[in-house]
This record gives C-alpha cells, sequence and structure tokens, in this order.
C-alpha cells in the first residue's frame, strides 16, 4: 500500500523533529485496491467539494483556540462540516472509492497536526468515518500498524488512536518490541510513547499491552548501553510501582518486576492455545522469585492492588477496556491456582495455606478501601476478583483434602465480610454467598457429618444475612437499595426451599428469631419448608383437631402418624436461654408453681421491653418439653404446663407482649408433626378460652400471615381453617367491625377453600 507518496519523508517524528516545509502529497491506493472498490474516476465536483470542505475543516480547527472536543459544541462549524462529508461521499458516483481518497487525506491532515485538539478532532472524524465501511478501516490501519513505513512513528498520533482504542494494541506490542532492537530512533519513539500512554495524569492503556517492549527496554538497560531516557522512565516507571508501598516491608522485592510478572502472565493468558505446561513454569518461576510466604503474601497484595487500580481507574472507559480489567482479574485469579498447584514444598496444608494468605490479603485490601473511599466504596471489583478466585481454585482443584479446605476458608472470608461489618459490600456479598458454585456445596455434601457442617457455615452465613436485613425493615420509608436487598434476599430464600427444604425446615427456628414480624412474607417462606420426602394432607382434614389425642396410639402408620413425630431441629436456638431459666422451665414442667410466670418475665423483659427472641425460644422450649411430657396421656390442654404458663403469662402482658408470645406460637404451625399438632391445639383453646381481646389478637396474627403472596405453611391454613370453623366464630363483633374487615375475612375464607 503506497499512502502519502509525496508526504515529507522527515515528518515521521512529527512530535520530535522540526516539521519541514511540505508538499501537497499524491495520495493513490494499489491497483487491487483500487479496483475491488470499484476503479471508477471520481467526479470532480464531488472530489473538489471534499477538498474545500477538509481545506476549511482544517482551519477551522487551527483557529477554533478550543483545546478538547470536549469543550466543543454540537453546532460548531467543525461538527457541522464534519456531518456534511458522509452526505456528499454518499452521493458521488463511486462512494467507496471516494471515501478512501478521502480517508487518505484525514489521515496526512493528522499526522501533519501539531496541537492536542486537532490530534483529538481528526481522530474522532477519522473513526467516524471508519463506521462507513470496515474495508476502508482495515486499509488504513494496516498501513498505520503493520506497514514497514517509517512515517508511522508519530507519538502523538499512535497515542491519540490507542486512546480511541483504534490500534490492535498486542499485536502493536509485539511489532515495537521487534522494531526497537534497531536502535536509536525507534528506542526514543518507544519511550516516548509509554510516558504518554502510562505515565500521564490520565493514563491511555495498561502496563499489560506493553509488556514485550518494556521487557525489550529492561534488556537493553540490562546490557548497560541504553540511552539515559530508557534509564529515567524504567526508573520511574520503578518509582510508580513501589509508592504504594513505601511504608510496607517488601522482603526485598522489585515492584515493578513483581508488576512484569503479572503482565507478562495476563499476555499469556490472552492466547487460549498456551500449553499447560508453560503455565506451570510461570508459576514455578513466580515462586522462586517470591522466594517464601511473605514473599508470596506482598506479590498477592501487588496483584490485587493492581487489579483494583486498572478497575477504578477504567471504570468509566469502553466495554472493551472494563472487558481488559476482568481479563486481569481472572488471570490473577488463574496465576494464583497454578501457584498452588505447583507448590509441593509442604503437601496440601502448604496449598490450603497459600490460598488462604490470597484471600486474607483481599480481606485486608477491601477493608481499607471501605474505610478510606466511604460512599465511593466500589463493591464490584471485589466481587470480580473473589468470584474468579473462588470459581478457578474450586474449578482446578483435585484434591479432596485442598477442595475442602478451600471451600471452609472461602466460606470463612464470606463470613469475615458480612454486611454489617461492611455495609458498602452488601449487594455483592449476597450475590457471592447465593451463588450456584458455592451454596450447593455446603449444602449437598452426601456425607451426612460433613453436611452437618456446612449445613452449620450456612446457618452463620444465612443468620447475618438476616441479622443485616432486619433493622433495614423495620424503618417506616424503605429506600430503593433496602428493597432490592430485601427481593434478592427473598429470591435466595426461594432458591433454597425449591432445593434445599430439608436445610431451611431443620434451621428455621434461629432464622425466624431474627427476622422482624413486619417480615411476614419472609417469615412464611421459611415456615414453608418440608421435608421432601413428605406428602400434605388436604388442611381441611376433620381430624386436624385431634391429630395425637390417644385413640389412635397404635396405630404408626395412619394418615395422620406424622402428627405425633418430633420434628428434626437445630436447638441453637436454646443459647438465648440462660442456663438458670432453662433449668426453671424444666421444674415447671414438673411441677406448676405459682410464682413461675413472674419468674418468666423479668427473663423475657430487658428494662421493660419486651425481647423477642428471647420470648419464642421460650415458647418452643416450654411447648417441646410438655409435649415429651405428656406422650402418651390424655391430659386435657389447659392442664398441660405450656398452656398454664402461656395463660399466665398472656394475663400479666401488655398488648405488645401478648402479640409478640402469640406470634412466637404460630411460628411452629408448620408441616404435620408433633409440635404444629400442639400449637394449633393451643391457639385454637386459647380462642375458645380467652377473652375477647385475646381472640382477636389470635385472629390477627393468623389472619396477617394468609394476606401475603404465597407460600403459606400448611400449618397456618390448617389453623386457621379450624379457627373460622369454631362455634360462633362469624358473630363476634372484631369480625364485622368494618366493611372492610367484614370483606377482608371473606376474601380470604374464599381463597383459602380456591387454594386447598
Amino acid at each position: 500500500m503506497r499512502l502519502y507518496d509525496m508526504f515529507d519523508q522527515n515528518s515521521a517524528f512529527g512530535s520530535q523533529q522540526q516539521q519541514q516545509p511540505q508538499q501537497q502529497p499524491t495520495v493513490r491506493f494499489t491497483e487491487n485496491a483500487s479496483s475491488y472498490l470499484g476503479g471508477s474516476p471520481l467526479g470532480l465536483n464531488t472530489d473538489m467539494n471534499l477538498e474545500q470542505i477538509l481545506l476549511e475543516l482544517d482551519r477551522l480547527i487551527r483557529t477554533s483556540g478550543i483545546t478538547t472536543c470536549a469543550l466543543l459544541p454540537p453546532n460548531h462549524d467543525i461538527c457541522l462540516r464534519m456531518r456534511q462529508i458522509p452526505l456528499i461521499i454518499s452521493q458521488s458516483v463511486t462512494p467507496m472509492q471516494t471515501l478512501l481518497t478521502f480517508v487518505e487525506k484525514v489521515v496526512y491532515m493528522l499526522y501533519k497536526s501539531n496541537t492536542t485538539f486537532a490530534f483529538e478532532a481528526y481522530t474522532g472524524f477519522l473513526q467516524s468515518l471508519f463506521e462507513l465501511s470496515r474495508e476502508v478501516e482495515k486499509e488504513t490501519m494496516t498501513w498505520i500498524v503493520y506497514s514497514n513505513d517509517e512515517r508511522k512513528y508519530n507519538v502523538p498520533v499512535i497515542a491519540m488512536l490507542m486512546r480511541h482504542e483504534m490500534i490492535p494494541l498486542e499485536d502493536y506490542d509485539v511489532l515495537l518490541a521487534k522494531a526497537i532492537k534497531n536502535p536509536p530512533h525507534k528506542v526514543e519513539y518507544a519511550v516516548e510513547l509509554l510516558s504518554i500512554c502510562l505515565l500521564s495524569s490520565n493514563p491511555i492503556t495498561f502496563l499489560d499491552d506493553h509488556a514485550l517492549t518494556i521487557a525489550a527496554l529492561r534488556e537493553i538497560a540490562d546490557h548497560g548501553d541504553a540511552p539515559s531516557s530508557v534509564t529515567t522512565l524504567l526508573e520511574e516507571m520503578g518509582e510508580r510501582a513501589k509508592r504504594p508501598y513505601v511504608s510496607i516491608d517488601k522482603q526485598g522485592l522489585d515492584c515493578l518486576t513483581l508488576r512484569m510478572l503479572l503482565a507478562e502472565w495476563a499476555r499469556l493468558c490472552q492466547h487460549s492455545m498456551t500449553h499447560p505446561r508453560i503455565y506451570r513454569q510461570f508459576a514455578k518461576k513466580v515462586l522462586t522469585i517470591t522466594k517464601d510466604k511473605n514473599g508470596q503474601s506482598v506479590f498477592f497484595r501487588f496483584c490485587t492492588d493492581t487489579c483494583l487500580e486498572h478497575f477504578l481507574s477504567f471504570k468509566s472507559l469502553s466495554i472493551s477496556f472494563q472487558n481488559r480489567t476482568m481479563q486481569l482479574i481472572d488471570a490473577y485469579a488463574k496465576l494464583l491456582v497454578y501457584m498452588i498447584h505447583v507448590d509441593d514444598s509442604e503437601g496440601d496444608a502448604g496449598k490450603i495455606a497459600m490460598a488462604a494468605r490470597a484471600f486474607s490479603v483481599v480481606i485486608l485490601v477491601l477493608a481499607q478501601h471501605h474505610e478510606t473511599r466511604g460512599i465511593h466504596f466500589n463493591q464490584k471489583a471485589f466481587l470480580r476478583i473473589l468470584s474468579s478466585m473462588y470459581a478457578e481454585l474450586n474449578h482446578s482443584t483435585q484434591s479432596p483434602s485442598v477442595h475442602a479446605g478451600i471451600l471452609r476458608i472461602y466460606s470463612d472470608t464470606l463470613y469475615t465480610l458480612q454486611p454489617s461489618t461492611f455495609p458498602g459490600f452488601a449487594f455483592s456479598w449476597l450475590q457471592l454467598i447465593s451463588h450456584r458454585t458455592f451454596m450447593p456445596q455446603l449444602l449437598a455434601i452426601g456425607d451426612r457429618r460433613q453436611q452437618k457442617k456446612g449445613w452449620m457455615v450456612c446457618e452463620k452465613l444465612l443468620l447475618e444475612l438476616l441479622k443485616f436485613l432486619g433493622p433495614l425493615l423495620d424503618r417506616r420509608q424503605l429506600e430503593k437499595a433496602t428493597r432490592q436487598f430485601y427481593r434478592g434476599t427473598l429470591r435466595f430464600l426461594v432458591v433454597l426451599l425449591h432445593d434445599f427444604p430439608e436445610f431451611l425446615s431443620e434451621h428455621y427456628m434461629v432464622f425466624v428469631q431474627v427476622i422482624p414480624h413486619a417480615c411476614i412474607q419472609l417469615r412464611n417462606l421459611v415456615l414453608s419448608a418440608f421435608p421432601r420426602i413428605m406428602h400434605l394432607p388436604d388442611p381441611f382434614t376433620p381430624e386436624l383437631l385431634y391429630m395425637d389425642d390417644g385413640e389412635d396410639e397404635e396405630d404408626e402408620e395412619g394418615p395422620l402418624s406424622e402428627f405425633k413425630q418430633d420434628p428434626v431441629l437445630v436447638t441453637s436456638y436454646t443459647k438465648v436461654l440462660s442456663t438458670e431459666f432453662r433449668g426453671a422451665i424444666d421444674d415447671f414442667v414438673q411441677i406448676q408453681h405459682e410464682s413461675f410466670h413472674m419468674m418468666a418475665l423479668q427473663y423475657i423483659m430487658d428494662d421493660g421491653v419486651y425481647r423477642p427472641d428471647i420470648l419464642g425460644a421460650f415458647v418452643l422450649y416450654i411447648g417441646s418439653k410438655t409435649i415429651i411430657a405428656m406422650s402418651g396421656t390424655s391430659t386435657p390442654m389447659e392442664e398441660q404446663p405450656a398452656m398454664i404458663a402461656y395463660k399466665r403469662l398472656l394475663v400479666e402482658m401488655t398488648s405488645e407482649g401478648r402479640y409478640i408470645l402469640l406470634n412466637a406460637a404460630a411460628d411452629h404451625l408448620r408441616y404435620p408433626n408433633s409440635h404444629t399438632s400442639f400449637f394449633s391445639k393451643a391457639l385454637l383453646h386459647l380462642f375458645a378460652t380467652q377473652s375477647e381481646e385475646l381472640k382477636e389478637q389470635i385472629t390477627r396474627v393468623l389472619l396477617e400471615r394468609l394476606i401475603v403472596n404465597r407460600p403459606h405453611p400448611w400449618g397456618l391454613l390448617a389453623t386457621f381453617i379450624g379457627l373460622i370453623k369454631s362455634p360462633g366464630f362469624w358473630d363476634h363483633d372484631f369480625i364485622r367491625c368494618a366493611p372492610d374487615i367484614e370483606r377482608l375475612f371473606d376474601n380470604v375464607s374464599r381463597y383459602i377453600k380456591r387454594t386447598t
């Protein structure tokens, strides 16, 4: 391709050398290109019009006094001229050939420019012209990037083309690294280009984009025959690399060397055909350079900071630049995997320890950013780092012991990063704990002993999620972020309910202890879980009110035998009950003394305020103890220890306390089991025997849980059906105190009949 045959031969380094008087070039393409694009002669009028407009455009750019295109009004004469040109080209007899010839002239004007605004304006204009024809773009960029023409080496032009993402950076790095081996002028060109691209206040590219060029310059410097500009450039790059780590013991490691290791690795990872053997060799090289555990920690810190710096520096640029920041993060995660894979110094324990160090570094850096940046904290970068690290480790680890160790480390990392401590990371944290590659590995472990460990870890994480969400939902006015976080939590629990109902079923009590009473749908969702092997009976079953009344004691396989079985549940909910209080409850179940309820009130209240967690644990604890004590007997409900305690407390409590106690009892209206049977009958008995005010509160507690969106626990439906079937229910004043309330009861009654 013979672009700019009359181009001044001395203008190759226009930014570096004084420009000489130039002749207007005779611009033409090769015969092949001409024939491909049409081959017809240009219309004289079109050619002259374009040339006149281009000259006028050049005059406007030179005399505008504008310093950057960002300050250019959309109706400026420069913009108007640029908009005219595509229209004129489209009206040409041979538009493709006209475009090709005109683009040559624009490139020439770009190369002869001498102001930043001119470089920016012509580059942007050239980019818009390329949108008219990809063939023209290919022809032009082939000359700029791949030709052997010395005239193309113009630092401001190439830098501006890089800023507009018009140059394939990897290919250009390869070509420039080869070119600078023929000194001296191309070395100076490379130094000036890297200074603009990497060391300016507004960097254009990543260091990774120039890995081979920098390596070639370092090789020249190592031989001792490098120009002073090369030494100065490398020293400044080294200073910039170590500046954030002045107060850190770097274990004698050179920061620029570490940065180049990451850059070279990122370049390797861009090639899908790279053999794993090369990856392993490079990982061994990194281990050799970092020397020991402390050196590895320094390297992990450096890599983490570099990934964050790239992510934050280029977050506002184009998608391609953002993708490259993601690729650097993914490359670092892959390097960590290979470092763990090739490190055999301490066996599996050493591999797990190395992963722990890498995750610990991320925690420390996240904590620092979260504290220093405040509301400007960017959680997306850390989300990508943690997810990439775990995904690579999870996918590549083959040893069961190493896999289990990494799962434990990652779980501990997420527990440390809980949203109560790092609220700015809350959304990303929720995404990480609910990810399909993490949570199922904790909950779907085949071995029962290991499964219990996984379930306890999952319980810890879910508890922290609900503890963080609770106070946010207690506010009268919910912010948009809070609503979105609530929806995310709700979806997460729906997945658990569908895929792991046994987990929710066994751990339900510790979860409802921290869910606010206002979050009825969230509470219903947890309480709706039941073992997958169970088939729920019809809530309209007449035997519901006699679930475990002694007459069927011999029928262990009957249709309602489930009502005699105790549910499987974890007992960690009792931790909120002191040992003394639990002992007093155990004694009361055996001997019902009169003063117990006054003592119980002291435990469940704190400075005159009811403690819902303690009251909820008390209701279940005394209820379960009563079920065990009364098993096999025909003791009436009113004489059972738990019912005696409930009645006495309800008499002494305020309206708020009664509401909390009744809600605590309703929390156990779940799938058919002995607890559901007991608390269903307890609520129906209280409704039948207590005051009108308490009857209204019982109805309110049950109705509140039914008027929200599904799912609804089976026991709740069954109990409410029993309630509305009780004699005289529809005659109570609170049913018909207002037309809206009466209509609500009618709708709920019809809904229950329709859904069951």
